[in-house]
């Protein structure tokens, strides 16, 4: 069944006349007739009763005409959702963010992104597996540490490099210090985020390197009850230095992380087979102005 069938026969309906539907279609009356024909011919009734130079619909004909009337509104919908979605009227982007940290970073991103996108609906997902989740289709695009193995399948934008530094109370008698060598921290009173956080996978990784492994007196798995932990001068903790500038300067000091300071390498991934809609697209150039 062809969409043009279905529209001279529409139009048909709507005139009852051949001449008149021919007319308003721009063919000739003999190829319009010939259109309802075949019509008729796959649908194995007729449409309409002739009746001289009259026509009538047949109940099958009403039956058809108003399928025939919803396929074209939804049609007319596609198209006008079609539209929405080139001049960034309405959409969706599936976000995937690493826990705690580049949720924080990316939080005045989004926020702007929103504010000038209003009906772009965005969800936001954190989650340890940002590159198996793009490459699987459930994330539009992803902010992680950049993989180190190629992968034909997926994009990989760099934005930047971060370095992890120490944070501990300004009432903390380490608040004068300006650097800390890494080897330091295992005689630290340290707060951190379980072993299997993405963040102490790394640090743990550098105290390996240096023959010692890390024994903080908490651990917790929330950012808020961290913050609170190091405020109150229970202990310092490692994090990326970009999101610990972030924390209130009245409260806490950041030292530097040396002898080796920990770092890693962060951007944007998604699929390189997935189209990448105009929302995707400006999400993407936000995010490039904000880190570099």
């Amino acid at each position: 069944m062809e969409l043009r069938h279905l529209e001279a026969f529409k139009v048909v309906c709507e005139q009852l006349h051949f001449t008149k539907a021919a007319e308003l279609l721009n063919i000739a009356q003999p190829t319009l007739s010939q259109q309802i024909k075949a019509l008729e011919y796959e649908i194995g009734t007729p449409l309409f009763d002739r009746m001289g130079k009259r026509i009538a619909i047949t109940e099958a004909g009403q039956i058809l005409y108003e399928q025939c009337s919803q396929i074209f509104r939804n049609l007319d919908y596609a198209h006008d959702a079609i539209n929405d979605l080139r001049t960034m009227q309405r959409g969706k982007l599936v976000l995937g963010v690493l826990p705690c940290d580049l949720d924080e970073l990316l939080t005045p991103v989004m926020i702007e992104f929103h504010q000038e996108f209003p009906n772009i609906q965005l969800l936001i997902q954190d989650s340890n597996r940002i590159v198996e989740e793009v490459l699987e289709g459930n994330i539009d695009i992803g902010i992680t540490i950049i993989p180190v193995m190629e992968d034909s399948k997926l994009v990989r934008v760099p934005l930047y490099t971060e370095k992890f530094a120490v944070a501990v109370s300004k009432s903390s008698e380490l608040s004068v210090r300006s650097q800390i060598c890494l080897k330091e921290l295992k005689d630290l009173s340290l707060v951190m985020f379980p072993d299997h956080h993405h963040c102490r996978k790394l640090v743990n990784s550098y105290c390996e390197d240096q023959n010692f492994d890390l024994t903080p007196i908490i651990e917790t798995s929330t950012m808020i009850s961290l913050k609170r932990f190091v405020k109150n001068n229970i202990g310092g903790t490692v994090l990326p230095k970009p999101l610990l500038k972030t924390w209130d300067d009245r409260f806490y000091h950041i030292i530097n992380l040396v002898e080796p300071t920990p770092k890693r390498d962060i951007g944007i991934v998604y699929r390189s087979d997935r189209f990448l809609g105009q929302a995707s697209r400006m999400f993407i150039s936000k995010v490039k102005e904000q880190f570099t």
